[in-house]
């Protein structure tokens, strides 16, 4: 805690030189209401003091200065005594210097003693010094006080910028891992949507692979050009299923049936852009992809206590997907882990095989 000297020193000497002015106005003052004029020795003492004792007040003030650091009773206690010792040395000189001038200027006057003068004027040199001591003890403290709120406050506002900057190190790692989770969905999919236009096209069912080229178009759009911020309505990701399973309906025909079911007052609930998908492509890939026979997917978007929850359904029956290789579970641990990101503990993915087939049900909460 290093006070600022250059602002203690100016304030120092404007209360020295201000204290001192005001002393000698008050020695001047009561000979001015009885005499006129003043006696020459009167002023030419009066000024010599005041001229002496401001820069011997400088040394009181590099005594309280030189020990701000010490404790209180060495620093009160070391100022104090050079106080006294400058009150001494400041006695002894004016009482020489003012018998002095009353023999230069007042030849006529029979000297006087001086150390009697001293000892006269020691009463009124302790006091005055002892309050210019207090005075730079005051300045000092309050200039450390200053210079601790300063540094306070200079940590307080690095702290700041550090935990702005390590929050802002945490979003961006954070939008970088979404970003990753979202661009690792399964492309299972595309390879075969691209095989069934090929087909389509070779076969010369040129509609139906312009259908599901618009519709692959559509899909891929989508994924690529999700807000910055990661979040859609959840009208909108219905959306972008409907143009994934349309592009799934159109290369399987009648097995795949689906159905959607949404609240009107839930449509405007943002959600996790393409966060369904895994979960859809798992239902076709090992519902749908499991029996021969026509499968129905749905999703079904419901209020609950804590949020929303959409759930995705098929009716494969667990028999055949029994027979259907497992998967390798990416398309569960990146809904899994986009949800923990984004909200944190409040969100969750249950998911398990049903009587009829398999459901995974994300919950989340609703954004205040």
């Amino acid at each position: 805690m290093r006070p600022n000297h250059r602002t203690l020193s100016r304030q120092a000497a404007l209360l020295t030189i201000g204290l001192w002015v005001a002393t000698a106005g008050l020695f001047l003052l009561p000979p001015m209401l009885l005499s006129d004029p003043l006696p020459a020795s009167m002023l030419a003492g009066v000024g010599s003091t005041v001229a002496l004792g401001i820069p011997i007040s400088a040394i009181i003030f590099w005594g309280a200065l030189r020990f701000r650091d010490a404790p209180p009773a060495r620093r009160y206690g070391m100022t104090g005594a050079i106080a006294m010792a400058v009150a001494g040395v400041v006695t002894m000189i004016d009482a020489y210097k003012g018998a002095w001038l009353m023999r230069l200027l007042n030849p006529d006057m029979a000297p006087e003693r001086v150390m009697f003068r001293a000892l006269a004027n020691l009463a009124g040199w302790v006091p005055l010094f002892a309050l210019i001591a207090a005075i730079y003890l005051i300045l000092i403290h309050n200039e450390q006080l200053a210079a601790h709120a300063r540094e306070v406050a200079a940590a307080r506002e690095a702290a700041n910028r550090a935990a702005l900057a390590a929050a802002e190190a945490e979003r961006a790692a954070t939008s970088a891992r979404l970003e990753t989770l979202r661009y690792q969905l399964n492309p299972h999919f595309l390879f075969n949507t691209l095989n069934a236009i090929s087909s389509s096209v070779v076969t010369g069912r040129a509609d139906a692979a312009e259908t599901m080229l618009g519709k692959l178009c559509d899909f891929l759009r989508t994924t690529l050009t999700a807000p910055a911020s990661g979040m859609v309505a959840i009208e909108g990701e219905l959306q972008t299923l409907a143009d994934y399973l349309a592009i799934e309906g159109a290369r399987l025909g009648d097995r795949l049936n689906v159905e959607m079911h949404c609240p009107s007052d839930l449509r405007e609930v943002p959600v996790p852009a393409l966060l369904l998908q895994p979960l859809v492509e798992n239902a076709i890939k090992h519902g749908v992809g499991s029996t021969s026979r026509p499968v129905a997917v749905s999703v079904d978007v419901a209020r609950v206590a804590d949020g929303v929850r959409i759930c995705v359904t098929d009716d494969a029956g667990g028999a055949a997907r029994a027979l259907v290789a497992p998967g390798t579970g990416l398309g569960l641990a990146n809904v899994r882990e986009r949800l923990a990101a984004i909200y944190g503990p409040t969100a969750s993915l249950d998911a398990a095989p049903t009587n009829s087939g398999f459901r995974a049900c994300v919950r989340f909460p609703i954004a205040g």
